[in-house]
């Protein structure tokens, strides 16, 4: 009787271990960023603790990543929780939540202490007819790193310069040495794409939008009209080399390249540099007076899928993975990537001075231009749109087309998406 009360007792003990592991909810993650999915499964075990869950991650191909979210939700099975997506070229965010993959987020960040300190510019990426969609991951506040070494051999201190009309005019000093008829060094990298790398960084400097805060394109204004005059004078002046991803560093360390806008997820291609050169770092120079100094450029953001099951709870888990201040330190500390939660920003490791750009504090830089990084009106047409520019963008640099007939075509085919 007592070995068979002993049994029992066991039977019972297992059985409630068992009912309360089943009760722990999976929770399915998919990234398409290998480096942040890193970051996830480092954190892996916090996280399921904190919210009592099973938290699975996986990694999804980026190319293939709509299509199979897409492919799921029809299908009404395998649906993540929560995804981590990119911000450019997004295609899954509609101003109209009926159209959009995701649900969103307005009840929750309305109510949210923690969201409401997130940088607005930031958080402008992700919003879409005025309904924010995602928890975005990073600031990544844009600053000009310069060669101090190569520029003042020149005679130009970088450091006082104001304007970008003055950055160019000095450019021209740099590129006046020769090598087999090409400049020994120039001022800055460019893929001569289109609205990419430095133009898509120096264009947010203007103050100009593609779209306006209806949605409507925006090409043939004025201003950006002047805009792109200005970058094809600047560009055919001969300052500019290809933005080569695969030899940047390369490039910095051995003076070819003497300067670059950087976001914080690229500031690492100047490393080898730093160790021949003086390296330095400041904010962009003005496009015009009261104009903005930084910019943005890549990044993702968490959201949450349709057909999610107890969106509530998932809501705080992303807030919690994406805004924890412990976390945001040990992000930086690792990736110097900054996050957009200023409440997090007065710890001692954004106030060290970093010897690769001689002592200055590159996260207080940052820190200081992500406060006022400029609000880019984006919507459903915004990337299909910058196409519609780029493509005519060759026309007009070969002088094929005038800028402003380029931005005619560009803008009757962008309004066709709207219409």
């Amino acid at each position: 009787m007592r070995k068979f009360s002993a049994l029992l007792v066991v039977v019972l003990l297992a059985s409630l271990f068992q009912t309360s592991f089943a009760a722990k909810r999976e929770v399915l993650m998919w990234s398409f960023a290998a480096n942040n999915v890193e970051e996830w499964k480092a954190r892996q075990a916090e996280i399921e603790q904190k919210f009592d869950i099973a938290l699975k991650i996986e990694l999804v191909a980026q190319d293939a990543f709509v299509q199979k979210l897409q492919a799921v939700m029809m299908d009404g099975k395998g649906v993540p929780d929560i995804i981590e997506w990119m911000i450019e070229n997004n295609r899954i965010l509609n101003a109209d939540p009926k159209k959009s993959f995701v649900l969103p987020l307005n009840d929750y960040v309305a109510k949210s202490e923690v969201f409401k300190k997130v940088v607005p510019g930031r958080v402008a990426w992700v919003k879409y007819g005025g309904n924010v969609y995602g928890l975005p991951h990073d600031v990544h506040p844009v600053i000009l790193i310069y060669n101090d070494t190569l520029w003042k051999k020149v005679g130009v201190d970088v450091a006082k310069i104001k304007t970008w009309d003055e950055f160019f005019a000095a450019a021209k000093k740099l590129i006046k040495e020769k090598k087999d008829g090409k400049p020994v060094n120039y001022a800055l990298p460019s893929s001569n794409g289109g609205l990419g790398d430095t133009m898509f960084m120096i264009w947010q400097t203007t103050g100009s939008q593609i779209l306006d805060k209806s949605g409507k394109p925006t090409f043939t204004s004025p201003d950006f009209v002047a805009y792109v005059k200005k970058w094809k004078a600047w560009y055919d002046s001969g300052v500019f080399t290809a933005w080569d991803w695969g030899n940047f560093s390369a490039l910095l360390k051995n003076g070819t390249l003497c300067s670059y806008t950087s976001p914080d997820w690229w500031v690492s291609q100047s490393d080898a540099a730093s160790e021949v050169y003086a390296m330095r770092v400041r904010d962009l120079p003005l496009y015009k007076k009261g104009g903005p100094n930084t910019a943005s450029w890549g990044g993702s953001f968490l959201a949450i899928p349709k057909g999610t099951k107890d969106a509530d709870t998932v809501y705080k888990i992303i807030e919690y993975m994406q805004y924890d201040k412990g976390a945001i330190k040990l992000a930086y500390e690792k990736t110097g990537m900054l996050r957009p939660l200023p409440d997090a920003w007065d710890d001692p490791v954004f106030n060290k001075p970093d010897k690769r750009f001689g002592g200055q504090k590159l996260a207080q830089l940052q820190i200081k231009l992500a406060k006022v990084m400029p609000a880019v009106n984006t919507g459903d047409v915004f990337w299909d749109i910058i196409n519609d520019f780029n493509e005519q963008y060759s026309k007009i640099m070969t002088g094929e087309v005038s800028v402003e007939d380029g931005l005619k075509a560009a803008q009757e085919k962008a309004m066709k998406r709207v219409q």
